[in-house]
């Protein structure tokens, strides 16, 4: 599949800062914005020479909802940035959308749903305060195909590309229809949204589980999609505490990353892509010479980090910026 672009290439003469999930730290984007040299003009965050670009996840964890959307939308509006959806925005949708047929809700109505949702709930009380977001976030794009490079909240899959082309509009937002669809719980464009907003998954071999850190345990993995080289699956598995985990990742080092496999779960492009989602920790860096992850744990005590992309094919650790450490 060839997605869409969705910049023209006279913008591309510009430099881009993709800024990682901010989670409702206003403090810390106003900070990363300062530190980016964006200033406030007329009630916008901008730049003289270059456009932001947001991974999506602006809602939920922190408390400065209200201001992160206003400034992030008053960007987007006036052209200073783009954004793309993140499974936050998405699980709101469906948080507030029932179901035309059943009444239910998209999104189930859980304890553990809801806690995740807390925050947002919180800062925008009432429906009414919350509608003129919602129906923002429907507009936002799955990602972003820029030619030179991509933008994604977790997971650029090009399976799952092909899958969810048929529930998009022209610009890859979801079309007015597709909702109920893609909260239908096992279809395929179900599992093309979850691959490409929350990480692609591998069922494990049977009999192979893990213990996750909140000490689930889980027969399916999360797959470092951004590693199209490897001699094996345990090379990909994203396994937590591995030390705890050392019979899982010992059942994967015995199932071959042959290409075929590499294909569906690995990424194959040639231009750099940028993502968040993942909660890393430590020093910014690359994953690989043309993928970075800018989701550094904002939404905890972690920095907000942006990569100041300015044309390279290669991606450099120098171009990482962060701000706002707890």
């Amino acid at each position: 599949m060839d997605p869409k672009h969705n910049v023209s290439q006279t913008q591309l003469t510009q430099g881009f800062d993709i800024i990682g999930d901010v989670h409702g730290k206003a403090d810390k984007l106003f900070a990363l914005l300062a530190k980016l040299a964006y200033e406030e003009r007329n009630g916008v965050y901008q730049h003289p020479t270059r456009k932001a670009i947001f991974v999506g996840d602006l809602i939920d964890n922190g408390h400065q909802t209200l201001a992160v959307l206003k400034t992030v939308k008053a960007m987007v509006d006036s052209g200073h940035a783009l954004i793309t959806m993140g499974n936050h925005e998405l699980n709101a949708v469906g948080w507030a959308t029932q179901h035309s047929q059943t009444g239910k809700y998209l999104r189930e109505h859980s304890a553990t749903n809801q806690a995740h949702h807390q925050a947002f709930l919180d800062d925008l009380p009432t429906f009414e305060d919350r509608r003129p977001w919602l129906e923002w976030f429907k507009t936002l794009p799955l990602f972003l195909d820029l030619g030179e490079f991509r933008v994604i909240h977790a997971c650029w899959h090009e399976p799952s590309f092909a899958d969810i082309q048929p529930y998009l509009n022209p610009d890859n937002s979801l079309r007015a229809d597709a909702w109920e669809a893609i909260f239908a719980v096992g279809s395929r464009p179900f599992k093309a949204v979850e691959n490409l907003l929350k990480g692609v998954e591998e069922t494990l071999p049977e009999g192979v589980s893990f213990v996750d850190h909140k000490g689930k345990e889980r027969w399916e993995v999360r797959i470092s999609w951004w590693r199209s080289e490897a001699e094996t699956l345990a090379d990909i598995a994203h396994i937590p505490v591995p030390g705890q985990n050392r019979a899982a990742i010992d059942a994967l080092g015995k199932v071959t990353a042959d290409n075929k496999l590499l294909k569906r779960l690995a990424y194959q492009g040639e231009c750099p892509v940028f993502f968040g989602h993942y909660w890393l920790a430590g020093t910014p860096s690359t994953l690989t010479p043309k993928t970075a992850c800018v989701d550094y744990s904002a939404g905890r005590n972690g920095p907000l980090v942006a990569y100041r992309w300015s044309g390279e094919r290669v991606l450099d650790n120098a171009n990482f910026v962060a701000a706002g450490a707890e």
